[in-house]
């Protein structure tokens, strides 16, 4: 078994080194589990599955991560431009 030491500096590279570790093991498990001739599409539909959900979970990580940075410092000081009121007139047509 190889052995490394990866120095994490905050919780979101704390979770990413998690969540790409427990990726790793899944598609080694199921690589290493699978029919012969049938590698390559068991991981394939693996990488497209969950995948997805590990990118999502990193984004979703790096979003809060940088709403937290900005409520520690007090959020960001922008003027918002208000137009004016738009008047949404709907047809109403009673059924038949």
């Amino acid at each position: 078994m190889v052995h490394a030491m990866i120095a994490v500096e905050t919780p979101f590279e704390s979770l990413v080194v998690e969540q790409a570790l427990a990726f790793a093991k899944e598609m080694e498990s199921a690589a290493n589990g699978a029919a012969d001739g049938k590698v390559l599409d068991l991981c394939e539909l693996l990488v497209l599955s969950k995948g997805r959900q590990l990118l999502r979970t990193i984004l979703t990580g790096a979003a809060q991560q940088q709403a937290e940075a900005i409520e520690k410092k007090g959020g960001r000081a922008e003027s918002v431009r208000v137009g004016r009121p738009v008047e949404i007139k709907a047809d109403r047509h009673e059924p038949s």
